[in-house]
């Protein structure tokens, strides 16, 4: 997996819990990189080498990130899915997670074959559904499985900001002048879209319809290996979902850039895996926009205390005004792509809706 190349092995407080998680005496730290949320890094024990996640203390009523991570490993790693490392051991008293370590790189570009590898990941995740194992995982991370759903998601974060924003005039306008009324316009074209379509609108997907989703999916959760093989990790939000998330967030990360056609290959791809749900593309369809505007909320999370939080343990960024600044030019621009989709749509509709 990819690392900085610092040398950090003087750290007694990490060592002494290291030493268990690992059973070994003879431990070197190696290097450490910071994620969103958590710091990884590599460490030698006995000659081997691991990855070492280290997640922000538990918070009561949230979601138990090491746990769900640690349960999905398992479960990948005992159904013999091939792109994942190899979970080692956690400790849910110390906060920390160790799997096998990948020799590679987190790519920067993308082929042909790093996207068929994706598909392909998404279809083995997809053939473990009938399992009883899987029926007891849980729901992925925010979950989405209604279009009620979709936009009580919106709302609900969108009344968290707007109380921050009492504070913050930028922020206040930003959201005002022009969130707002692009998510009314955008909320109701999706429910006239449903209902021309006969899809209710609060009623939730059928669990045929469900698929399990390693959410927050892409490269930017991958290493290359030395062979050109991908092996994804991150699965803390994984579990059951509407695909058709999985599909939109996939195209809307900001850390996937993807050519017209890599969006076409994915939207193919990954409707495909799910050709046997007739709607699936039609959800995709009046949805795609909302995911969007999800995600241009979501880069203003930097302005809310208990994420920010969050960030400082994994020392992203310095300086939280100057994270603020940043992440708003990523909303504002997110926002206006979302109002420029109508070529996706094109593509949506090529592909056989």
């Amino acid at each position: 997996m990819q690392s900085s190349n610092t040398n950090i092995s003087d750290q007694p407080d990490l060592m002494s819990t290291l030493h268990p998680l690992l059973a070994c005496e003879n431990i070197k730290i190696v290097t450490q990189k910071g994620g969103g949320n958590s710091v990884v890094y590599c460490v030698e024990a006995g000659g081997i080498h691991y990855a070492v996640k280290s997640y922000p203390p538990y918070a009561p009523g949230k979601r138990d990130r090491l746990a769900a991570e640690a349960m999905v490993y398992q479960f990948l790693n005992d159904h013999d899915v091939q792109a994942v490392p190899q979970l080692k051991s956690s400790s849910a008293k110390d906060r920390l997670i160790a799997m096998e370590w990948i020799d590679g790189d987190i790519p920067e570009s993308y082929t042909l074959s790093d996207i068929e590898q994706a598909i392909d990941f998404i279809a083995s995740v997809a053939k473990l559904n009938p399992l009883p194992a899987a029926k007891k995982l849980p729901l992925a991370a925010e979950a989405c499985l209604s279009l009620s759903a979709i936009i009580d998601q919106v709302e609900q974060r969108l009344q968290r900001l707007q109380h921050a924003a009492k504070d913050d005039s930028v922020l206040n306008d930003f959201l005002t002048n022009e969130f707002l009324p692009i998510f009314v316009a955008t909320s109701q074209a999706a429910k006239d879209g449903y209902r021309d379509e006969m899809i209710p609108v609060d009623v939730e997907l059928t669990t045929d319809k469900r698929s399990l989703i390693p959410a927050d999916f892409g490269f930017h959760n991958s290493i290359r290996d030395r062979a050109g093989q991908l092996h994804f990790f991150d699965f803390d939000y994984f579990g059951w979902d509407d695909p058709v998330k999985l599909l939109a967030d996939i195209l809307w990360h900001p850390k996937m850039i993807l050519s017209d056609q890599q969006k076409e290959r994915f939207i193919g791809g990954v409707s495909y895996v799910y050709r046997d749900d007739e709607t699936f593309l039609i959800r995709f369809h009046h949805t795609f926009a909302l995911f969007g505007l999800r995600w241009t909320l979501i880069f203003l999370n930097e302005f809310l205390p208990e994420f920010w939080q969050n960030r400082q343990h994994a020392k992203v960024h310095a300086s939280q005004a100057d994270a603020k600044i940043k992440q708003l030019k990523r909303a504002r621009e997110t926002l206006r792509n979302v109002q420029k989709i109508g070529s996706l749509y094109e593509i949506i509709s090529e592909s056989s809706i």
